[in-house]
């Protein structure tokens, strides 16, 4: 993965692997976007509690803003999907492209997060052992994350 300016426009550059893998992740995103499954963490921590303590204004809430902020995220999923099946090379030129892979990514990272457990003290991590892999994927979108936001700070 490598964000870079070209022509000024940043870039998004993965390599063959990493597609595929993107590719999966928001496959299974799509599947927790399409669910309504309340007892699933996931769906809990990507359409968290407006209203923990109160049920009636908690269902109201839902009933106004769920629909449309499922409809949002699964459009957002669908365009990165399109994106990644042009190729690893992704133009992050627009602010509306670059926002909304930055919202992916992010909304993969909860996924991933909250389905393996990180937490802030998460202890160090040995790559090499074979239950280490949904870390060191959960580490490499923070990465990714991380490099498209600091490459649109420039």
């Amino acid at each position: 993965m490598k964000v870079s300016r070209r022509h000024g426009r940043l870039r998004l550059r993965l390599e063959p692997i990493e597609v595929s893998l993107l590719e999966t992740l928001l496959d299974e995103l799509t599947v927790v976007l399409d669910s309504d499954d309340a007892d699933d963490p996931v769906v809990a921590r990507l359409y968290p509690s407006a209203y923990p303590d109160d049920d009636a204004a908690e269902t109201d809430y839902r009933s106004i803003t769920e629909s449309g902020l499922r409809s949002e995220r699964q459009e957002r999923v669908g365009q990165c999907v399109a994106e990644l099946a042009l190729g690893g090379e992704i133009d992050l030129g627009e602010p509306d492209t670059a926002r909304r892979w930055i919202q992916v990514l992010n909304d993969l990272r909860l996924s991933l997060g909250t389905r393996i457990g990180i937490a802030e003290d998460e202890p160090e991590i040995d790559p090499t052992d074979p239950e280490a892999q949904p870390h060191l994927v959960y580490y490499w979108l923070t990465a990714v994350q991380d490099s498209v936001v600091t490459g649109l700070m420039r």
